[in-house]
């Protein structure tokens, strides 16, 4: 033994050094005495790197798969252990001791449903050695957060309605609210569903401000047969505001169907349900009646009219529903997986359309570090944009996860996570950015800390005056302009996993 030993190093040594280009044919015998040393003596580097040799050379076995599945999964390199675990299980489906670790690979990775099918495809007298068959009921989740924004009140109330003092208009986004529901249900060993219901109130004040010319008696002159009443008329500005709630109440649904190969289809769809006072100002020209003079001879008041505008605010409760059909599709590769998303949507009387390309990543082989990469095609009629997310994680110690992640482009009437979030508000979104604690506090509890930062912006309307070249006249033209703001939002979350 003392002899053997330094000869199968020499041999493992030898293949490392070789240069690319070399080449050094193994034959079955070879391998197998190999990974089968190297396994007894759990040196499981050893048995990967002769694995993957023989692999490449078109040598494979039940026996090598084995070995190289459980070395991946001693080194805690659990997406790649489930790859050749689930090979091994192509030779020979009937072991028990295979398909214990195939399972606790699935169960680390938290591809729970490929547990729950390894487990149902099983004989009754070995399914004691895996995890146990869960319940109807998998999972229990509630969140609530609060939104603090810097937009509660105008910085531009004195210059509301632009240089020219006739109309300006803001719909600003205070604080929030935010709460949720969610059920996780097992339906059978390949469909599972996921419903939410969602609550959202959101603070809001329409600040409006308009100038108008109004007739002001300056004084009041005696002749000898008349009375002469003198006018002016200045420029006044009026400024006005209106609170209002703009509450929304939303319900999810989502169908995961596990396929084999590592495919899931998940079809989902979200209804949006949003109330609030909506504020109509309106414009009308009078005709003003008002004493121009009083004739002492007639004891008369003689009159002269003149144009007023009139400005009116009407205030109607309104209410809608909006929808989202989305569809995502999954295909897992080893250490990456390879995501396709689409939805469909109707908000707020528009109709998007999206279409995006996920690459997720495990360098370390399971969740201890991984990222998601994801490019997405918005399209909404002539409006096109290109959005760019990018999350990346880590196992901060043995009972805490972290997550930061930063969405790029403007999200607005946008939805992320296969639909179940929708920013449906109308403001322009620049880019946000968060952070997430997950607390495992037992095998059954967790506790969730998120933090969100939005960068946004709000529409201010108003309106200049212009002079047609041809007619000469006077024309008001509606302008727009968004006004940077930052919201903060801190939501705590509690799951109970059954």
């Amino acid at each position: 033994m003392t002899i053997k030993i330094p000869v199968v190093l020499i041999f493992l040594v030898c293949l490392i050094a070789l240069p690319v280009k070399a080449y050094v044919r193994l034959d079955f015998q070879t391998v197998d005495m190999l990974t089968y040393r190297c396994y007894n003596e759990q040196k499981w580097d050893s048995v990967i790197l002769v694995g993957k040799k023989a692999l490449h050379q078109d040598i494979d076995y039940y026996y090598l798969r084995v070995r190289m599945g459980i070395a991946y999964f001693e080194k805690h390199e659990y997406f790649p252990a489930s790859k050749h675990l689930k090979k091994a299980r192509q030779f020979n489906s009937g072991d028990p001791f295979v398909a214990d670790y195939l399972c606790r690979a699935f169960s680390y990775t938290n591809r729970n449903e490929e547990a729950n099918l390894l487990k149902a495809s099983m004989p009754v007298e070995e399914k004691d050695t895996v995890r146990t068959k869960p319940g109807f009921l998998e999972q229990v989740h509630i969140e609530t957060g609060y939104t603090l924004s810097s937009d509660r009140a105008p910085t531009n109330l004195p210059t509301l309605m632009g240089k020219d003092s006739i109309y300006g208009e803001q719909d600003l986004y205070g604080n929030n609210f935010y709460g949720s529901f969610g059920l996780k249900l097992r339906a059978s060993k390949r469909l599972s569903f996921s419903l939410a219901y969602n609550y959202l109130n959101f603070s809001k004040t329409k600040y409006i401000q308009y100038g108008q010319a109004e007739a002001h008696r300056d004084t009041i002159i005696k002749n000898n047969s008349t009375w002469n009443y003198y006018y002016s008329f200045p420029w006044k500005i009026h400024d006005t505001l209106f609170k209002y709630n703009v509450r929304q109440n939303e319900a999810y649904l989502a169908a995961t169907v596990a396929l084999p190969w590592g495919i899931k289809v998940i079809p989902a769809v979200h209804w949006i349900h949003v109330g609030y006072t909506m504020t109509n100002p309106g414009f009308r020209t009078d005709s003003i009646s008002d004493t121009l003079y009083y004739s002492v001879s007639d004891r008369v008041y003689h009159r002269f009219k003149y144009p007023s505008g009139v400005y009116s605010f009407i205030e109607k409760d309104t209410t809608f529903n909006n929808y989202v059909a989305a569809l995502r599709i999954s295909k897992d590769l080893g250490r990456f997986s390879l995501v396709f998303s689409g939805s469909w949507s109707n908000l707020n009387g528009k109709t998007q359309e999206q279409a995006g390309l996920s690459l997720i990543y495990y360098p370390l082989g399971n969740l201890n570090f991984y990222g998601a990469t994801t490019v997405t095609g918005f399209f909404q009629g002539k409006d096109q944009r290109l959005l760019l997310s990018q999350v990346i994680g880590a196992k901060l110690t043995p009972w805490l996860w972290g997550e930061v992640n930063f969405y790029y482009g403007d999200f607005t009437n946008a939805n992320i996570f296969n639909g179940a979030v929708v920013y449906n508000n109308s403001d322009m979104i620049a880019y946000r950015g968060g952070a997430t604690l997950v607390f495992v506090i037992s095998k059954h509890i967790q506790l969730s800390l998120i933090y969100q930062y939005f960068r946004k912006e709000s529409q201010q309307i108003y309106y200049i005056k212009t002079q047609d070249p041809v007619t000469h006249g006077i024309n008001e033209i509606q302008q727009t302009q968004n006004n940077p703001y930052n919201t903060n939002t801190i939501i705590g979350g509690i799951t109970w996993k059954l």
